[in-house]
């Protein structure tokens, strides 16, 4: 590198002083001479090379060469972009994902249009895919008692409300005789537990037989001989007394007794079976009976003829 502000030193022939310097003007060039070349002096006289970096040193032309001996050019090739000319080099991948499986031109989805919806495919450069469900048919909304038809899909694809059904608050059970209730009534949820507190079962003892298992349950005895707790008689031709007997007692029984008329007063009908008395002056009266064949009272003599 050459220092600037170097003085020429005119020097002449011996004893010619036409353009020559005189002595002291000659050594005042040479002064400041030297002054600018040693304030130019670099105190550095040995370089090293480092990473990528070769230095060569010429001692004779006095030229320090500097050469880079690592990366002197980024070309980009096939799937690579490359930003910044010098200093920090960006290099980007603009194809096969970054991994160098190949390079993608054009990326696409394809679908059921009846499940997804698509938009934004295919991608040739850069962009984004969006994917939606598809419309079923259903309507947006709230439904009641709804009727609901789902596809293989697990889609509601209709829906509809239906019948209306009423709303029970509370469910309670009444216990009648021989049964106790628990956990009544339930409003939300929950059990309602029924005991039987009666007659839980029957075992048939000595002389006693029973028929059906469950529901109606009849007991009968089987021996010839029982007991008896009440008699009673009744007739609708006999007068009957004395009953019931419960213990120990006798039944009577009679015939009732003939009520006596007069010919002018005697019922004017009468029922099957129905005998009569009527007194007049014959001796011992006649008997009569109702006639139903003929509707009318017929009379007995005393012959036994029939009038």
């Amino acid at each position: 590198m050459a220092i600037t502000g170097k003085q020429s030193i005119n020097i002449g022939l011996p004893n010619e002083s036409v353009g020559s310097d005189d002595l002291y003007t000659a050594f005042t060039k040479a002064r400041v001479n030297f002054d600018t070349l040693f304030a130019n002096a670099s105190n550095f006289n040995t370089f090293n090379s480092g990473n990528g970096i070769g230095v060569v040193a010429n001692s004779t032309t006095g030229t320090v060469t500097i050469t880079n001996t690592g990366v002197t050019e980024l070309i980009a090739g096939t799937g690579v972009s490359l930003s910044g000319s010098n200093g920090a080099v960006t290099i980007s991948a603009t194809g096969g994902n970054g991994n160098g499986g190949g390079t993608v031109t054009s990326v696409a989805v394809s679908t059921d249009a009846s499940r997804l919806t698509v938009s934004g495919s295919p991608i040739v450069s850069s962009g984004t895919i969006v994917l939606d469900l598809a419309t079923s048919g259903a309507a947006a909304g709230s439904y009641r008692n709804a009727n609901i038809t789902i596809d293989a899909y697990g889609r509601v694809t209709a829906i509809a409300n239906g019948n209306a059904s009423g709303t029970v608050t509370s469910v309670g059970v009444t216990p009648g005789s021989g049964i106790s209730v628990s956990g009544s009534p339930v409003t939300t949820s929950g059990n309602i537990t029924i005991t039987n507190t009666g007659v839980t079962r029957l075992n048939a003892g000595s002389g006693i037989a029973l028929s059906g298992s469950n529901g109606n349950v009849t007991v009968s005895a089987t021996g010839a001989s029982g007991t008896v707790t009440s008699v009673n008689l009744a007739s609708n031709t006999l007068s009957v007394t004395g009953g019931p007997i419960t213990t120990l007692g006798t039944l009577v029984a009679e015939f009732n007794k003939v009520p006596v008329y007069t010919v002018s007063s005697k019922p004017a009908s009468g029922e099957v079976g129905q005998v009569i008395a009527i007194s007049d002056s014959s001796p011992g009266g006649k008997l009569a009976y109702w006639d139903t064949t003929n509707s009318r009272w017929s009379y007995v003599s005393n012959d036994g003829a029939v009038t």
